[in-house]
């Protein structure tokens, strides 16, 4: 009993935990009403609904079978409407128990749909790779095409029945104030490189932020007349471009795309730090919901759903010297051991390599994941800290290709 209550603890630890979705197919978007109530939909014709904050997922069948399912709004406890490839717009008023076909034509026919946004259960928008705007104001009933734009178009959001504005691929930002009956080309302050503008989110009726393939983050306080390039997230754009930007107030937000790659600010979008999301191994992100600043939760490939109930967890500090090569494969002993609460384990790559370190408890069972990415050859630094873990004996491992080693340390407080 003791050993479980130990285990118990150690595992509450993890701040992105891994929410069982029973599908593999890729999750492109996700969104909560409440802290209990949300959906996710996918590939495949999938949506998902829980109603325990993501403890449980239940498939919810629907007339989109097979279909990429791209987007979902959700208006109420009851209403919802969800948009995806081959013309595909479904909706329930029922809460997913039943759902009304508005279009579902086959495959390789028709526009394709990735974004949807409804101000109430009747008024709402749809976009995406038919490079159109539909509107309506009566749930669907009739729809309205507004003009046609020159690219994709990927999210969108409306503060009003006037006033909104819509994302897309290359320079097409474009913002209506008129309920899109026309649209304006929003000039983004992009330079000689030309971004795909995915995920955008508001805070409020001025301020929001876009991230872009390229890895840029634009800033708008103006609902988007204008918009400054405020930072660039940490990663090469030729291996891993965001895909989503998600704040909850002015100062706390998050960004997250290819390759598992999730990075939070506190400080509106002026500095970032990688996420621990090893929970999420190298897939792409492709969707968040933020309830509050310590509630959230991620979506991607592999039907994969990580949950923080604690805002997050920030990468471990990692340090790297790149003067002297290594010319072999090395875990060292952790120092200080016994140590409490930091310690540093040092290690050697000869090449560059995928490297993962992972904690476990002295029963085997895995506690906690130091470091699950591509690492270019050299000598590293990384320190652990087990303030939230029990006095004990632990054990470190490293995985880097063929490359094994396990090593013990104690915690002591």
């Amino acid at each position: 009993t003791i050993l479980f209550y130990l285990f118990s603890i150690l595992a509450a630890q993890s701040q992105w935990v891994s929410q069982p979705s029973g599908t593999s197919s890729f999750l492109r978007d996700i969104e909560f009403i409440n802290r209990n109530t949300g959906w996710a939909v996918g590939d495949n014709g999938t949506i998902l609904k829980t109603i325990n904050g993501g403890t449980n997922w239940l498939m919810i069948a629907n007339p989109a079978v097979g279909k990429p399912l791209f987007s979902i709004h959700i208006v109420d406890s009851n209403v919802c409407y969800v948009v995806g490839w081959f013309e595909t717009i479904i909706k329930s008023t029922d809460g997913g128990a039943s759902w009304i076909v508005i279009r579902n034509n086959g495959f390789g026919f028709g526009s394709s749909y990735d974004a949807v946004f409804f101000i109430d259960e009747n008024t709402g928008w749809i976009a995406g790779t038919g490079q159109k705007v539909l509107r309506t104001t009566n749930g669907g009933d009739s729809i309205i095409t507004d003009p046609l734009f020159a690219g994709n178009l990927h999210d969108m959001y409306f503060k009003d029945a006037m006033t909104g504005i819509v994302t897309g691929s290359g320079t097409d930002m474009f913002k209506t104030i008129n309920g899109g009956s026309s649209w304006l080309n929003v000039t983004m302050p992009i330079g000689t490189r030309i971004p795909d503008f995915y995920k955008l989110s508001f805070v409020n009726n001025l301020t929001g932020w876009v991230a872009g393939s390229d890895n840029r983050v634009f800033k708008t306080t103006d609902f988007g007349d204008t918009w400054d390039s405020i930072t660039r997230i940490p990663v090469s754009s030729l291996t891993s471009s965001m895909r989503f930007a998600e704040f909850i107030d002015e100062n706390t937000g998050f960004v997250g795309g290819e390759q598992g790659y999730l990075f939070k600010s506190t400080n509106s979008g002026m500095n970032w730090m990688r996420e621990n999301s090893a929970n999420f191994p190298p897939a792409l992100m492709k969707s968040m919901n933020l309830y509050n600043d310590s509630i959230g939760w991620v979506v991607g490939g592999g039907g994969k759903i990580i949950n923080t109930t604690n805002g997050g967890q920030t990468m471990v500090n990692v340090t790297v010297n790149e003067n002297t090569l290594p010319k072999k494969f090395a875990l060292e002993q952790n120092y200080p051991n016994p140590f409490n609460p930091e310690t540093n384990i040092k290690f050697d790559l000869p090449e560059d390599n995928f490297v993962t370190i992972k904690v476990y408890d002295i029963l085997g069972k895995e506690v906690f994941t130091l470091l699950n990415d591509f690492r270019n050859a050299g000598r590293y630094s990384i320190n652990f800290n087990g303030s939230n873990f029990a006095s004990g004996i632990y054990y470190y491992k490293i995985k880097a290709g063929e490359f094994e080693s396990i090593r013990k340390m104690i915690l002591i407080k």
